[in-house]
């Protein structure tokens, strides 16, 4: 009996926290149990990381493959030149406006340069013309004034698919879907490259702004 209750409380011990998630990729065999990351608090989970230089694939899993993210394909990531790459996971749903309310992914290195993409430019992934300015912190935005409609956005890695979505980091990720509208017509793509997410504002043309402003006067005279 004694033996029985030791071994039961060393695997106790042993065992992750309910709640635990890992990381697999092709750089640890992709076992649904490879890596697992830290509860840094607020639904924020983290793992820091040293492989071959580059590019990887991975996914967030709960330690099996029953759960994972995301769930459209893989995710990706690059290293620094040391081969070490921060990884996390946002569990926490926001809804501030920004791509998939929760389950995000982020990593800690930007590799640089980015495009935003989209049926309104063709869908090229190299077009200069619709690269995305850097705005600092991993920020980046791009901005155009669209005809009336409905338009598809994602922002991708210069030259390839590795790209975040409405699905956040992930390999040819889903679309974000926004409206052009003859009153609001110019879209104003974001990407947050650390913390793997995107939105889409949309403002106002310039002549709506002064109709706007002098409205404002015109109240503000009768007022006074």
């Amino acid at each position: 009996m004694r033996t029985i209750i030791v071994m039961g409380l060393a695997a106790l011990i042993a065992a992750p926290a309910m709640g635990a998630y890992y990381v697999a990729g092709d750089f640890n065999g992709w076992n649904a149990a490879g890596d697992l990351m830290t509860d840094m608090g607020g639904g924020l989970h983290q793992v820091t990381l040293n492989m071959s230089t580059g590019r990887h694939e991975f996914k967030v899993t709960v330690g099996d493959w029953v759960t994972n993210w995301p769930g459209s394909g893989n995710s990706w990531l690059y290293t620094d030149a040391g081969g070490n790459v921060t990884i996390s996971f946002d569990e926490t749903v926001h809804g501030d406006g920004w791509s998939g309310d929760g389950h995000r992914i982020g990593v800690n290195v930007d590799p640089g340069t980015w495009t935003a993409v989209g049926d309104w430019q063709g869908w090229d992934n190299a077009n200069a013309a619709t690269a995305m300015v850097a705005q600092g912190g991993g920020i980046y935005k791009y901005q155009q004034t669209l005809a009336p409609g409905w338009y598809q956005y994602k922002a991708v890695l210069t030259g390839s698919w590795d790209a975040v979505g409405a699905d956040n980091r992930s390999v040819n990720a889903d679309t974000w879907a926004f409206e052009a509208t003859a009153a609001n017509p110019t879209a104003v793509l974001w990407l947050d490259a650390p913390g793997g997410r995107i939105k889409v504002d949309m403002i106002p043309e310039p002549a709506s702004l002064l109709l706007l402003a002098g409205g404002l006067i015109g109240l503000l005279r009768r007022r006074a």
